[in-house]
């Protein structure tokens, strides 16, 4: 059941992916019963996909909340989904034949079927995925031809009453059943409705363990004669006193080149009635940040209104939010959480205003095996014309010596770089480097990371990339494109450093400048030589405006591919993917209507690329697999407060690995 429900929230994306872009009026006018219910799409395939997770993740639901127009579903890890009614889909489902199955539309036995007849697969290596879509006349069409019904009649895609992906939600008091369209049913159990954790005393989702704690959890219990477990995560330990109503729980010991993270506890019990019931506990084992396939996004927040917060995935895809608060009692980093850096055991934060809502600082160093915090500061870092300014980009060459991009507080009118002495527990900020400083977009350092590779910095400034030296702190190469600006720098799968470049331009930067040359892409190894040069489609147009934002360049650890925002549009909604060995461009290969913001990033081993996107209060972090010439969301995780506003970046623990930085 866990693969069909998985198989039909596929299906679903491909509708999701249309509604963002399709844009024809005459369908609009045609179909006035859709047009209304479309608007809550991607929100129900965001829900569908959080089901899907609880099930594989062994959740439990802890309330069933009915409400004007479906149903709001909570977890027992906090986070909730709704379910809407009438979003008029086609009846998409599966059904099986001879052991395998296939795709249907309108119930069991209706087959869907290719040009020649054949029922099309859902699984194994003949499985395809239809493409939905709308045509001009209103009617569902998959791969570009028309659906059909049982009865050879095409599909409309008008609304109708009802919810399209289930035709009931049943609430039985220790398990909610969800019965989809087709008849097939999904049943996830409730949380403690007869058998149940006691919740964490501190109020968090999760129980913390310190690697190798050997910890006692309560049990609620009524009638329960017999239990045993179901799954524990692996890596842990647990002996089971029902008697004693409890559950005795090991953590994993740490271990160099091992993570076992965490994971959902889950018990099976049988009532003295026969009636069978689950309980569940998720357990975190200090979550082991040094595991190389794990992510990071780091969280901005809201500079009035709310402190930064830096949420981890583990390799399983686990989200933990807030793990430096449930590491540091409840303590929040600081306000406008701007970037971090890993090194030599200690995790680096930094944030642009600091404590100035309570948080810990503008510095915070932080165990990275545990994220406790060692010590905080409150950074003033100042240009050399003794302006106050705002620290935004970090990189830590040693144990003794980290480097800050900065610009100047206020409008951000000069930027540059200057170098951080570290001492065990304390930092003092250093001088700007020369040859780094001076008017942003012209000559003072970009806002965006710097790259630290084989024992050099490299950095853009203005229209110049530089490579600085830490043995003297010094600017050793400047490579100069006269009126482009620097838009970002990343590190390549082939070990060379690579930037992207503005177009020139005629006119004001900031009231509508008129491009006259294409933006380019420019490769250079470490010695500074340039080794590749390539002028970017004119339908990609970087912003050169003083307030314009980078354009969020990440590069993949394994393929000679970069992604970056294609337009000089302030709020973007679309990234092209740049080959840098064919020297090709995908345009717009990313799209939405939301606003991509931060720095993007591609998993070292999965190789899937993650986008946040920001409404500027709440944000969202998207997974696609990018393997096809269109790229597939796998994944999306919501940060509904504003904490989690506006995301920074997304990085990766690989990325501070020695091997990777030596590549």
């Amino acid at each position: 059941m866990r693969k069909v429900f998985t198989l039909l929230v596929l299906v679903l994306l491909g509708i999701a992916s249309w509604s963002c872009s399709y844009d024809d009026g005459k369908l609009w006018s045609e179909i006035n019963g859709i047009k209304s219910q479309l608007a809550t799409l991607n929100e129900s395939v965001s829900s569908l996909q959080a089901l899907v997770e609880a099930l594989e993740k062994s959740k439990t639901i802890s309330d069933v909340v009915e409400t004007a127009d479906g149903y709001t579903i909570v977890f027992n890890d906090k986070s909730s989904i709704r379910i809407t009614n009438g979003t008029a889909a086609p009846e998409i489902g599966i059904d099986r034949y001879e052991g395998v199955y296939y795709w249907t539309l309108g119930g069991k036995g209706n087959w869907l079927t290719d040009s020649d007849g054949n029922r099309i697969p859902v699984s194994g290596k003949d499985a395809v995925v239809p493409v939905l879509a709308v045509d001009a006349e209103g009617y569902w069409t998959i791969d570009g031809v028309r659906m059909k019904d049982a009865a050879g009649r095409d599909v409309k895609a008008s609304g109708q009453d009802g919810d399209a992906f289930f035709r009931s939600v049943s609430d039985t008091g220790t398990e909610v059943v969800f019965e989809l369209t087709d008849g097939q049913t999904i049943t996830i159990p409730k949380t403690g409705a007869v058998f149940g954790f006691e919740q964490p005393e501190d109020g968090s989702g999760y129980h913390l363990f310190a690697f190798g704690e050997r910890r006692k959890l309560a049990l609620r219990m009524a009638d329960v004669t017999t239990a045993d477990f179901m799954n524990v995560p692996e890596g842990w330990t647990a002996a089971l006193d029902l008697a004693g109503k409890s559950v005795t729980v090991k953590a994993p010991a740490a271990a160099d080149g091992v993570s076992y993270s965490g994971g959902i506890l889950t018990l099976i019990g049988i009532r003295a009635s026969g009636e069978t019931v689950f309980a569940s506990a998720e357990l975190c084992a200090s979550v082991d940040f040094t595991d190389k396939e794990g992510t990071f996004v780091v969280c901005e927040g809201n500079m009035t209104s709310a402190n930064g917060m830096l949420v981890w995935y583990d390799k399983t895809g686990r989200e933990y939010k807030e793990v430096f608060e449930q590491a540091n009692g409840g303590r929040e980093i600081g306000n406008v959480l701007q970037d971090m850096y890993m090194a030599d055991g200690r995790i680096y934060l930094l944030t642009q205003n600091g404590d100035n809502m309570g948080g810990a600082g503008r510095f915070v160093v932080c165990d990275a095996r545990t994220m406790r915090q060692i010590y905080a500061d409150p950074l003033e870092v100042r240009t050399p014309e003794g302006k106050a300014a705002w620290p935004q980009h970090l990189v830590v060459v040693s144990d003794k010596k980290a480097y800050v991009q900065y610009s100047e507080s206020g409008m951000e009118a000069t930027s540059g770089i200057c170098v951080l002495t570290l001492d065990g527990n304390s930092v003092k900020v250093g001088p700007t480097i020369e040859g780094t400083f001076g008017a942003f977009t012209t000559e003072g350092a970009i806002k965006t990371r710097m790259v630290y590779s084989r024992g050099k910095l490299f950095a853009g400034c203005g229209h110049s990339v530089v490579i600085i030296d830490p043995a003297t702190d010094a600017v050793v190469k400047r490579i100069s494109y006269e009126g482009r600006q620097v838009k970002g720098i990343v590190k390549g799968a082939d070990g060379n450093i690579y930037f992207a470049l503005a177009g020139t331009f005629t006119g004001n930067q900031n009231m509508g400048a008129t491009f006259t040359s294409a933006a380019r892409i420019v490769g250079i190894d470490t010695e500074g030589t340039v080794v590749s040069e390539s002028d970017l489609p004119e339908d990609v147009r970087f912003p050169v405006a003083t307030w314009s934002p980078a354009i969020g360049m990440c590069a993949s650890f394994t393929e000679p591919c970069l992604y970056f925002v294609d337009t000089d549009d302030f709020m973007s909604s679309t990234v092209a993917r740049y080959n840098y060995t064919t020297r090709t461009t995908d345009v717009h290969y990313l799209s939405g209507n939301e606003t991509v913001y931060g720095i993007l990033g591609q998993h070292p081993t999965t190789g899937k690329l993650w986008v946040g996107k920001s409404t500027f209060v709440t944000s969202t972090i998207h997974v696609y697999d990018t393997t096809g010439d269109v790229p597939v969301q796998e994944q999306m995780y919501s940060y509904a407060t504003q904490k989690g506003a506006s995301p920074a970046g997304v990085d990766f623990t690989y990325r501070f690995m020695p091997e990777y930085i030596n590549k």
